[in-house]
């Protein structure tokens, strides 16, 4: 808890001193609130619920009810602050004799923070409140003991680099690089470490305790391999779905009620959040920030069969744009027009152009009557006309609009995936081929999560152009002639069907 002005006004500096102590002594929170301006006095401390959410799951392994614990956060929310710094500097109060071990990727990051730990802890606030210092003899970078024989010492991730070292508790943090998180060696190296060496490090296999820390990076990754061993999971998505609901073992549950609702609007906001998504991509979105990677492989579209290029070749084309609506500017989905072609000569199906905008209903019409205009009446237009009167009357004045060009008014009949798998049939045997364009990564991404991607209008506006142009070149092929040879006495003649 924080003391109140009045309360505040009833002490006098020495009694207000030990109080501010005890308070920092008894919760985490309150001594991370105290400590931060020792380490970071140009930088206030941001607190909201997931703050709080972490400290009460450090405070429950502090107290021996959580032995094994993951938290899975969005990044810059503090969390090596907290774990690898505030943590230790707090147990120390009431355990100064404990012992850790800091792990990171990187050496020199588990380095840096404990440089950062030490400085806290020799620093005139810590000493004069917790009678605790740093070790007379001691003046290492990578590990330190305190004045009580309580210690830490940094250590990096790979097999055999933390031998002949014992730990209370061991911290690891990040344990593989975001830029190593697809290589599957790198991955296999971390996850062998943190099974093989890791669990084996703790002085008191019945009371040490465990603590990974990370964002997700990949369905196979460390958190993944620490949850299918038991360990208790604290994850907190940065924008809400209900999916994710979870109740930890101290009775702990997200606040959020409302999809969509932001972990920390105050500091993410949501212009940020979209920023994000639209810098990293779907996947990685969704790995480090919800906290739900999904595979790159096995998904109902298999995008790595999907070859890129840079040009068109030369050879003549069937041409098809469908467009999938929505009417909200500037926020909720997208209205989105994709161009497929089909190569008569290649066989292939092309992506040739894709259309993304968030757009109100007048903004909308106009930008479907440019792009007819730029795309020229060879290529044939789908409309989706939504169920209900608002739909039809929508389809009508968009085709209205677009006279001289060929449109068919498409229904939206059957589940998204049911009217997506002809499109992710030819995708799988290698039959799509995309332009490399500033739009392509933004489209393959949304094809990589389907179904389970929040968006879902460049899959279905890419699946009504296949659909349609499929058709047509079925048809030609019904119409083409044939030579067909009747019997064998007759073989010298033919004839057209």
């Amino acid at each position: 808890m924080q003391l109140t002005p009045e309360q505040i006004a009833q002490y006098g500096p020495e009694a207000l001193q030990k109080v501010r102590a005890e308070l920092a002594k008894r919760s985490l929170l309150e001594f991370t609130r105290q400590a931060w301006p020792v380490i970071e006095p140009s930088v206030p401390l941001e607190t909201g619920w997931a703050i709080e959410a972490m400290c009460e799951h450090l405070e429950a392994v502090h107290k021996g009810d959580i032995k094994r614990l993951v938290i899975n956060i969005s990044p810059r929310c503090s969390k090596s602050r907290i774990t690898r710094v505030m943590f230790p500097a707090w147990k120390w109060v009431t355990q100064p004799h404990h012992r850790f071990l800091s792990a990171s990727y990187g050496i020199d990051l588990t380095t840096l923070d404990n440089l950062t730990l030490r400085r806290l802890v020799s620093s005139e606030w810590y000493s004069s409140n917790f009678n605790l210092g740093i070790a007379d003899d001691d003046g290492g970078k990578t590990g330190f003991s305190n004045s009580a024989g309580g210690s830490i010492r940094a250590v990096s991730i790979g097999t055999g680099k933390t031998t002949g070292y014992g730990a209370d508790t061991f911290i690891i943090d990040d344990p593989i690089n975001v830029a190593d998180a697809n290589q599957d060696s790198a991955r296999a190296d971390a996850i062998n470490w943190f099974k093989e060496s890791a669990q084996s490090r703790l002085n008191s296999v019945k009371n040490g305790a465990i603590v990974l820390i990370m964002q997700r990076v990949h369905e196979e990754d460390v958190a993944a391999v620490a949850m299918e061993m038991g360990y208790e999971k604290l994850i907190i998505p940065m924008s809400w779905d209900e999916r994710f609901r979870h109740t930890t073992s101290i009775g702990w549950t997200d606040p959020r009620t409302k999809d969509g609702e932001l972990m920390w609007a105050e500091r993410f906001p949501q212009w940020y959040i979209d920023q994000q998504r639209e810098n990293i991509g779907e996947y990685a979105y969704s790995a480090q920030y919800q906290q739900t990677p999904v595979p790159r492989k096995g998904g109902m579209f298999l995008v790595d069969n999907i070859r890129q290029i840079d040009e068109l070749p030369d050879e003549p084309f069937i041409a098809v744009r469908a467009w999938d609506l929505a009417g909200s500017e500037g926020k909720g989905a997208y209205t989105v027009g994709t161009k497929l072609l089909w190569g008569q000569k290649s066989q292939q199906f092309y992506v040739a152009d894709v259309v993304r905008q968030q757009l109100g209903g007048g903004a909308v019409r106009d930008l479907i009557q440019r792009v007819a205009d730029e795309d020229g009446v060879g290529t044939k237009i789908i409309i989706p006309r939504d169920p209900g009167q608002a739909g039809k009357v929508q389809s009508e004045d968009i085709v209205a609009l677009l006279a001289g060009f060929s449109v068919k008014v498409e229904a939206q009949s059957g589940s998204k995936e049911l009217r997506a798998e002809p499109f992710a049939s030819q995708i799988e045997i290698g039959k799509v081929t995309v332009l490399k364009r500033t739009w392509t990564k933004g489209w393959l991404d949304e094809l990589r999560f389907f179904p389970k991607s929040r968006l879902k209008d460049q899959v279905d506006a890419a699946a009504s152009a296949f659909n349609e142009l499929a058709a047509i070149t079925r048809q030609k092929e019904r119409k083409r002639p044939t030579l067909t040879v009747v019997g064998e006495r007759q073989e010298n003649w033919a004839k057209v069907v």
